[in-house]
């Protein structure tokens, strides 16, 4: 994975510099509209790692030469991460397959059981219309057959009639008991039918557990695939190779540098300032860098970061005496760097202009 790295106060310079530290120089020529400083071009580092061990196959930039944002830089190659890009893509079909069966099974068996259920339920409202005339049949049967009993002991009927009052109580009582019969075997099938319904909520919290699997396969997939598509080293920016820690057939882990960028259209420089003169600086405040290369040209910078706390001067100052004193670090950004011509790493001259700081201090 891409790092961005910013290199402030007391962190580690770009480039050819291990350590970019200022000393403070004050013109002797009286001059007091201006303070010089001197010390070492600096920038903001973006360091480009490996995000998976790979080997490197092919390099596209060296160091000094400039690239524009998402320009490739390298391309990594590891068959181990791409036979796992490929399990987990196989992977991922066979479940997604798997839905696509379990879904296909679930809706057939969801539609049977809607028909099931509504025809028991029709078969159940017929059966217990039956019951309900049967129920009636028999009554009146039954009424008939006790009246028909008490006119044969007084000889009213015949034997014959009576006979056939009887065979028809008879037959009701029977077509009772079959009616009865039919509805409990409806109810029953609506109850086999219904209890379908738990067997379909299984399925479906099946179903439910596998869409959960197939996201977290989902999410294995991308996370293989991001780690071969970070095999194509691309610029985050436009800037400078600073530098270049690989060499082709090399092997790298995780985490494993491999350029270092920077814009070199957002450099500075940064000085320390003797805490006698540090209320003369604000932010904003024009500025002006030289460097030893391009002694007769001046290139446009701005105050843009004043430290809040005092420091002795940096160890690395020849003297003792200059060692001692307390100072505070000022960043000078350069607004200009026509075709890159600064780089980090040059010793500059920063010319900061005090005229400026007293004209927007100076009441009305």
């Amino acid at each position: 994975m891409n790092k961005r790295v910013i290199w402030i106060a007391g962190g580690v310079v770009l480039g050819i510099a291990a350590l970019a530290i200022f000393v403070l120089i004050i013109t002797g020529n009286g001059d007091e509209t201006q303070l010089i400083a001197s010390g070492r071009i600096e920038g903001r580092l973006t360091t480009l790692s490996a995000k998976s061990p790979a080997e490197i196959d092919e390099i596209f930039v060296d160091e000094g030469m400039f690239v524009e944002r998402a320009q490739p830089l390298a391309r990594l190659e590891d068959p181990t991460q791409r036979a796992r890009v490929a399990a987990a893509r196989e992977q991922l079909a066979a479940l997604r397959k798997k839905q696509e069966g379990l879904t296909i099974e679930l809706q057939a068996l969801e539609r049977q059981t809607d028909l099931q259920i509504a025809q028991a339920k029709v078969a159940l409202s017929e059966a217990t219309s039956r019951v309900t005339r049967a129920e009636a049949d028999y009554a009146q049967a039954k009424r008939d057959f006790e009246r028909y009993q008490k006119l044969a002991q007084s000889n009213v009927i015949s034997q014959q009639r009576m006979e056939e009052v009887r065979l028809r109580e008879t037959m009701s009582f029977e077509g009772l008991k079959e009616a009865e019969a039919v509805h409990n075997r409806a109810q029953k099938t609506l109850q086999l039918a219904q209890l379908q319904i738990d067997f379909i909520a299984a399925k479906r919290a099946e179903l439910e557990s596998l869409t959960r699997e197939i996201g977290r396969a989902e999410a294995a997939l991308t996370e293989q695939k991001s780690y071969v598509d970070a095999f194509s080293i691309e610029s985050p920016l436009s800037g400078t190779v600073l530098a270049r820690m690989i060499e082709i057939g090399e092997r790298v882990n995780a985490g494993t540098p491999l350029f270092t960028l920077v814009d070199l259209d957002k450099l500075y420089v940064k000085v320390y300032i003797p805490e006698p003169d540090i209320g003369k600086i604000t932010l904003g405040q024009p500025a002006r860098i030289q460097v030893d290369s391009h002694p007769d040209r001046f290139f446009s910078a701005k105050v843009s970061k004043i430290a809040q706390q005092a420091e002795f001067t940096p160890k690395n100052v020849e003297t003792r005496e200059e060692r001692v004193k307390l100072v505070f670090a000022v960043e000078l950004s350069l607004t200009e760097n026509p075709g890159g011509i600064l780089k980090p790493g040059m010793p500059a001259d920063g010319i900061i202009d005090l005229a400026s700081a007293d004209a927007q201090n100076s009441p009305d």
